[in-house]
């Protein structure tokens, strides 16, 4: 791997200083005459004072304005309306306030840069000259929880200050501080208290155990239930988490941070499409993606990046089929439920955070330089009998050219995030909303992405039965982006492409084309900036997501909900291929292209929850039944013809072509949930949905999901109650069927397309049939067994979760191939075969304290077995396989979907070195191949090279993922470091078999350096050629391409300040936090592309393939959030 991060962050070190100069310039207006006395004593400062019956309230003001102190009091024991009178020049505050404590027996204590104001009592002594003197306190204590046991480590904070202590191993502690100081007391696992100190010297504070833990409310569907009373199992991601770091998504949040729930950035582009995988893939063609549901509405587009993360308040997953049978039909693949920030009653507060930080490429293909290509050429022209003549001359001018395409082609991007939040309300209505506006800057140049985002949600209490809660949000996304995921010459892929004696602009700065000199006939000699810079590529996309939901109270039992929503999708595009001519390379036509895109999603529910309790019984039902709607329809329209670039419109052109499809699909459902707890001890769960989809046919159509669950908590039995080691522990298991409806529209009916053909001497358009339609077409089903376990020790400091989980997904949705003699162009999805995923989860949170700071750990582990159990026979009895994508010059696949193996593995040849002197006749008869050729192993040992020598060499599923986030607080400082890591996968890297062949047609990797020659015999990288059976040889697709993804990443490291309370007291201003953030910092590994998790494909068939897509970035930003 090449890092050079000491080089970046000096480049980043300049900019970010820009970016902190002006989030300083803007903070310090605000706090300018704030921090000049925080050390100064009343006798360190002077003022002057010349009142004459003024009241005490107008003395406060005066003496406010003058100095940085704020006066506090109690209307109720202070008379603000006391006449003063005092003349005072130049005189110390503390003989200002002696004074002024003579005439009105009032009390000032100082506590930094506070004056606390209190009447006199009758315990209080003066001194000889009449001023009140405040002597310290030196206060002593001892800190026991509710059983009178000492709990050592307990912090002791005076409130405002940066004073403290902490409790020792007998829980005693000592302070000194002031009567009228008010008291922090907290420790982990327990409520904190505030005490105010009077005038006693000694302290016995009890601590409460906190049982926030198991009162934890989780998001199930359909409603809530308390962590401690779920039986299946469910993870949650708190909004801390999703606010610990700037992404532009929510998966990107997500990523490492729930055990079971595996997510990669699968797309080419800015807006960061992921894909997330709970609990292993279950299907071979369908999806595999879980179902999203945000405030109650299950989502159809996967444009997720619309979703502002910053307005999400908690994403729960689903993982079990306890928890995921309630959504029946789409719940095989697990579910993921967002939840956006909900008003809280009390005044309004507004938060305002902006974070500016600066992105960079963090890692880069080291390639050869044009001395080290020209050597190359020499030798593969002589490998292949072509005149080297060109290339014999170092001293040539084509020669002295040594562009650094990957140099030009990116930059350091600024990326600027702004997100102003808002709520409040009455104890009937509450309100919360947002408004948010990203800009980002693309790494690779003239790509960029702006977002602006809107949210509103409105509760209302219309009585004590009826009330109303919406939810809102808007979003408009504008993109300009850049061609990736691709094998040749495009994006990013692009600047490792094209050779670097190519000068990239003329004398006149003009871009330049292809070097003749150097290789008349080599295409790999283009400029890749004309592609980049020349094009215009526009994306854009509207969204408005919402629901509206009435809950009636019909008894205090019974309530009645209705809840209707609706996701709404415009995209829309525009590419503009420009006419130019550059050198040899000519576009003497202008190309237009505008691709549309309408999703609308509608979805009612109507369901009754019904709770009731009697003596030890809990029970809750719940009786539902849902109705949704998704409609698509999309055109694209393609213009050529004209000349002139300033006439860039569609109806500009002269030739066109159109396409476009609409579709629509319904499910209709109904479903039961019945939760029941004995004691809070014996709990079980069991839920029943039936569902009803138009992607079947009508024979077909209904599909029935039952589950159930039990789980003991035998922390609650009483040889466990009064353990002090043990505070919850809870057994459960679950067993249950979810299936998935994820295939294209009517795949059960035999559908039509126009087709033309001759007849006669015509050409005419007729009918022909797109597929086969299978009327006996069922929904795929997920059998899932899980059993685990939830415990919490040492009263909540260390809580442990683990779970087994085994996973069967049959009668799979597959597209099996058929003849070409079948005279259709769609293969035919039929149910075949079943997949088995098998696995264990682990999860360790603890809560420690080391002195005075506070520490926190979160780590995550999951391992996954996949494999495929059958996956049906053809019609002579053969066992069916299904291959992945053809990679392209040898066009074969890398991967195969077999029975015994995992979903999509890696099955190629495999790489053994190259021929060598002496094995000519061996070399000859196996491929007629030469020494120095490649060399691939003759697994079926017959003595020639074929398709029986290919094997399953490596699987594209990390067989172990997780994460670990320890977190730090000290005083006003906290520090986040945050690892994720994967393992037991290979990628299969495309950019090393198309450039690190040794074929001069196109730029080639450093590596290619060591190839073979007879003086360099000992190498494992053949020998360069142009053509031939060499280069044949060299591109076939083998395990020398195959890496191994393993990596542990850096993801994010945030240190975050937050400014003391006391410098806010009595203003406008509540709170105001910095954060250096810095995100992608390091990453370990061996894999030599840009990203080990960058699998281009969505298709499970094409898994852990390397397509060089948009690669990801190192960010370090500044965001400063303030809050009023």
């Amino acid at each position: 791997m090449k890092k050079n991060i000491l080089r970046q962050l000096l480049m980043l070190s300049k900019r970010l200083m820009y970016g902190f100069l002006i989030q300083v310039f803007f903070c310090s207006v605000l706090l300018a005459n704030t921090g000049n006395a925080q050390r100064k004593t009343l006798e360190e400062v002077k003022i002057s004072v010349n009142l004459t019956e003024k009241s005490l309230s107008q003395f406060f003001r005066l003496v406010e304005s003058k100095t940085d102190f704020r006066f506090t009091y109690s209307n109720r024991s202070v008379d603000l309306s006391q006449k003063i009178s005092i003349a005072a020049t130049d005189e110390t505050l503390y003989e200002v306030l002696a004074t002024v404590s003579k005439q009105t027996n009032a009390n000032f204590v100082q506590v930094n840069n506070n004056i606390h104001v209190n009447r006199i009592l009758a315990n209080q002594l003066y001194d000889g000259e009449g001023v009140l003197a405040f002597s310290n306190i030196q206060l002593t204590g001892v800190v026991v929880d509710t059983k009178g046991q000492p709990i050592p480590g307990a912090t002791i904070f005076i409130e405002g200050t940066s004073t403290g202590t902490a409790s020792d191993i007998d829980g005693r502690f000592s302070l000194q501080t002031q009567e009228g100081a008010v008291l922090i007391i907290s420790f982990i696992g327990y409520q904190s208290q505030r005490i105010v100190v009077s005038n006693q010297s000694t302290l016995t504070i009890t601590l409460v155990e906190d049982q926030s833990s198991l009162d934890e409310v989780v998001v199930v569907g359909y409603g809530t239930q308390r962590k401690a009373d779920i039986t299946g199992s469910v993870s949650s991601v708190s909004e801390s988490v999703i606010q610990s770091r700037p992404v532009a998504n929510f998966e990107d949040a997500l990523q490492g941070r729930a055990s079971g729930v595996q997510v990669r950035q699968t797309g080419g582009n800015l807006d960061g499409r992921f894909s997330i995988n709970i609990r292993g893939v279950g299907s071979v063609t369908g999806s595999n993606d879980p179902l999203i549901v945000v405030d109650g509405v299950p989502l159809f587009s996967s444009d997720f990046s619309t979703i502002n993360p910053k307005d999400i308040v908690s994403m729960d997953i689903l993982k079990d089929a306890s928890a995921t049978a309630i959504y029946g039909a789409r719940a095989a693949n697990g579910v993921v439920i967002i939840t956006t920030k909900k008003g809280k009653a009390g005044k309004t507060q507004f938060s305002f955070s902006s974070d500016i930080g600066f992105e960079e490429i963090f890692n880069r293909f080291d390639l050869m330089s044009t001395e080290e290509q020209r050597l190359l050429f020499v030798e593969a022209f002589r490998n292949s009998n072509r005149s080297t003549s060109v290339y014999d001359d170092p001293t040539h001018p084509t020669w002295q050219v040594d562009t650094d395409w990957q140099e030009l082609g990116t930059r350091t991007a600024l990326r600027q995030n702004y997100n102003l939040g808002f709520s409040g309300g009455t104890d009937k209505t509450q309100f919360s909303g947002s408004v948010a506006h990203l800009d980002r800057q693309g790494t690779i140049i003239n790509s960029d992405l702006k977002s602006w985002f809107f949210r509103l949600n409105i509760n209302t209490e219309i009585n004590e039965r009826f009330s109303v809660s919406s939810n809102l949000t808007g979003s408009h996304q504008k993109q300009n982006v850049q061609n990736n995921d691709s094998w040749g010459a495009t994006g990013y892929r692009s600047l490792i492409h094209n050779h670097s004696y190519t000068r990239p602009f003329d004398e006149n700065g003009n871009l330049t084309a292809i070097n003749t000199q150097a290789a008349p006939y080599f295409g790999a000699n283009d400029n890749p900036l004309i592609d980049l810079m020349l094009p215009t590529r526009e994306s854009d996309v509207t969204r408005v997501l919402g629901n509206v939901k009435f809950d009636y109270k019909l008894m205090d039992d019974l309530t009645i909900s209705a809840n209707l929503g609706g996701d709404i999708v415009h995209g829309k595009g525009y590419t503009y291929l420009p006419v130019y001519q550059i050198g040899l390379f000519v576009r003497p036509e202008g190309q237009v292209t505008v691709p549309n895109r309408r999703e609308i999603n509608w979805v009612s529910d109507l369901t009754a929850n019904y709770q009731k309790t009697f003596q030890q019984h809990d029970i809750k039902m719940l009786v539902g039944f849902s109705a949704q709607q998704f409609m698509f329809d999309n055109s694209t329209v393609t213009g050529i013809g004209t000349i002139n670039n300033s006439l860039n419109q569609l109806s500009n052109q002269i030739n066109f072509n159109a396409s476009g499809s609409r579709v629509s699909s319904g499910l209709v459902s109904s479903f039961f949930r019945l939760n029941y707890s004995n004691s809070d001890k014996y709990l079980a769960t069991t839920t029943v949905r039936r569902d009803g989809s138009s992607k079947f046919g009508e024979a077909r159509r209904y599909g029935v999901f039952p589950s159930g669950s039990i789980a003991w908590r035998i922390s609650e039995e009483g040889f466990l109650k009064s353990s002090e080691l043990i505070d919850d522990l809870k057994v459960r298991t679950s067993y249950g069927l979810t299936g998935n409806q994820e295939i294209g529209d009517f795949a059960f009916l035999t559908r039509a397309i126009a087709t033309p053909y001759v007849f006669g001497n015509s050409l005419v358009v007729g009918n022909s049939p797109q597929n086969i339609g299978n009327p006996d077409l069922q929904w795929e089903s997920t059998r899932q067994f899980d059993a685990g376990v939830d415990v919490s020790f040492f009263e909540g400091r260390i809580y442990f979760s683990a779970d087994y989980y085994n996973r069967t997904s049959q009668d799979l949705l597959i597209a099996t191939p058929v003849a070409l003699t079948a005279g259709v162009s769609q293969n035919p999805i039929v149910n075949l075969g079943s997949v088995l995923n098998e696995g264990i989860e682990l999860s360790l949170n603890s809560r420690n304290t080391v002195g005075k700071i506070g520490w926190s750990t979160n780590f995550n582990i999951s391992f996954n077995t996949n494999r495929v159990l059958n996956i049906g026979t053809n019609s002579i009895g053969e066992s069916l396989e299904i291959p992945g994508e053809l990679i392209p010059l040898s066009n074969q696949p890398a991967n195969l979907s077999r029975a015994g193996y995992p979903v999509g593995a890696f099955y190629m040849w495999v790489f053994d070195g190259v021929w060598q002197l002496g094995e000519e006749s061996i070399a000859r008869q196996w491929a007629d191949a030469v020494p120095g050729d490649p060399k691939y192993k003759d697994l079926n040992g017959n003595g020639i090279f074929d398709v029986g020598d290919k094997t399953f060499v490596g699987n594209p599923h990390p067989r172990f993922f997780g994460g670990i986030d320890n977190s730090f607080d000290y005083k006003n400082f906290s520090l986040s470091v945050f690892f994720d890591f994967s393992g037991g996968f290979q990628v299969y890297n495309t950019a090393r078999n198309l450039y690190g062949r040794g074929v001069p047609f196109v730029q080639n990797l450093a590596e290619v350096n060591d190839f073979w020659t007879p003086e360099n015999p000992s190498t494992r990288v053949p020998r360069p050629s142009q053509g031939g059976n060499t280069t044949n040889l060299v591109t076939m697709v083998s395990d020398r391409f195959l890496e191994n993804g393993d990596f542990i990443r850096l993801k994010n490291v945030a240190l975050t300040y937050n400014l003391p309370s006391y410098l806010f007291s009595g203003k406008t201003i509540e709170a105001l936090k910095f954060s250096l953030t810095g995100t992608n910092l390091i990453m370990f590994t061996n894999y030599s592309g840009l990203d080990p998790e960058a699998s281009s494909r969505a298709s499970l068939l094409s898994a852990g393939i390397d397509y060089t897509p948009y690669p990801q970035a190192r960010l370090v930003s500044l965001s400063a959030q303030i809050t009023f």
